[in-house]
């Protein structure tokens, strides 16, 4: 069914809000845009209806090399991690003047302030002096009014301007124009804030995720609040645990007691642009689409929706929260892992709601991610300097692994792939 191309005045409805055919508004708040959605589900009705899930004619092979080599490493750093803007985090810890993030990864020591003029702005984390890290976790103030370093005490602005120098008179002919912290760019869209680490970049979201920011648009995020945030250290490669989430063929195996139970097997929808892949991944009660009209169709009914964010960010958008999941290189099998949920306030009220939030974290973080997922990419990674694998053989349902990694091999200058696929990435349904 088609959606009418009439309108009512703004202050009836949102921003999210269509009319069907018989003139009802229809509410999509929370998520993306109508046509989308039906497009998705249409695509992932036929895929179960068909039985299989090629993305790709052929299998693909990925060098072991790519995980362990330390000088691939040293590339992927000097290119994919300076070249490209990263997600840093969620709106909500930046609504209030002062209100920061800090970055967690020391190898990119960032901070993102809302300063007292409204403007959000982003500087490297390091005292103009002599280096030392202006915020850090244990700092104690949820706002800021300064930045005061705290080796010498020297006090910047929230704009990154250098207002004092203790015991100035050491420093004869300092210029504190000259000395202000190193600004970073920064965007705010959307609910997600986002930083590059290169001095006088530019941050362009339309054109850096295309089709994929108006999907972020719609989902709004931007009315969820975080719930919790968990860091751990992983020995694996930061791709070897970002390619976990990308291929379904796994899920009746490594999570037979726990995905398995919720999504139908193998029944992913995939969408590429540029650098960036959205997955949507059919729940058991797909089917039951079939029993309601297309005009009251909303994804998060049937499916979950996932978006790997180039270079090392993952989205996943579940019917009643949302996980942000970040890798953070520390070396060729180490990573940072990052993991905080969002949930929209209205629908976890009082203890009750609280505790459902804590059983859906620990589910999430403490077994599947934690105790599955990372744990056999563990495995996996200490098998890679001992094991028969050159390369890793990659399936035609896996060959989003295969793009992703092409993703990092066109950043590094390694390997020649074929990039010009924009668009569904399932054989036979394009």
């Amino acid at each position: 069914m088609e959606a009418s191309v009439f309108s009512l005045p703004s202050h009836i409805m949102t921003r999210f809000d269509y009319i069907d055919f018989s003139g009802r508004i229809i509410s999509q708040q929370g998520y993306m845009k109508y046509e989308t959605q039906v497009e998705i589900l249409n695509r992932l009705l036929k895929l179960r209806e068909r039985g299989t899930f090629e993305m790709a004619d052929e299998i693909g092979r990925v060098p072991v090399s790519r995980y362990i080599d330390p000088a691939t490493y040293e590339k992927e750093m000097a290119t994919v991690f300076r070249h490209f803007p990263q997600l840093a985090g969620h709106a909500s810890h930046v609504r209030e003047l002062g209100s920061f993030i800090v970055s967690d990864w020391d190898h990119f020591p960032y901070v993102i302030v809302r300063g007292h003029d409204g403007v959000l702005r982003g500087f490297l984390n390091q005292c103009r002096h002599r280096g030392a890290r202006l915020v850090s976790e244990s700092t104690k103030q949820k706002c800021l009014k300064t930045f005061v370093c705290p080796f010498h005490g020297w006090v910047y602005d929230l704009d990154g301007s250098l207002r004092s120098v203790s015991r100035e008179f050491i420093f004869p002919g300092l210029d504190r124009c000259q000395h202000g912290l190193i600004e970073l760019p920064v965007a705010e869209r959307s609910g997600l804030v986002w930083i590059h680490p290169t001095p006088n970049a530019t941050i362009d979201l339309d054109n850096y995720l295309g089709p994929i920011a108006d999907d972020i648009d719609h989902f709004d995020l931007d009315g969820l609040v975080s719930f919790r945030k968990s860091k751990v250290i992983r020995s694996a490669n930061w791709k070897l645990l970002i390619k976990t989430y990308l291929e379904g063929y796994h899920v009746p195996f490594l999570h037979r007691t726990t995905l398995a139970e919720v999504f139908h097997n193998g029944v992913i929808e995939s969408f590429v642009y540029e650098k960036h892949i959205r997955l949507a991944a059919a729940r058991k009660n797909i089917c039951d689409a079939h029993t309601a009209p297309e005009s009251e169709w909303r994804i998060l009914d049937y499916a979950s929706v996932y978006y790997s964010l180039f270079p090392h960010a993952f989205l996943i958008l579940h019917p009643d929260y949302v996980s942000i999941n970040m890798f953070h290189p520390l070396g060729a099998e180490r990573t940072l892992w990052t993991h905080e949920m969002l949930y929209r306030p209205a629908d976890f009220v009082g203890e009750k709601g609280q505790a459902a939030l804590t059983k859906r974290f620990e589910y999430t973080n403490d077994v599947v991610f934690d105790k599955e997922d990372f744990l056999v990419a563990e495995d996996v990674q200490r098998g890679m300097r001992y094991g028969a694998n050159t390369f890793h053989v990659i399936g035609t349902e896996e060959a989003l692994i295969t793009r992703f990694q092409a993703n990092i091999d066109q950043a590094t200058g390694d390997g020649e792939y074929s990039l010009s696929i924009t668009g569904p990435l399932v054989k036979g349904l394009i």
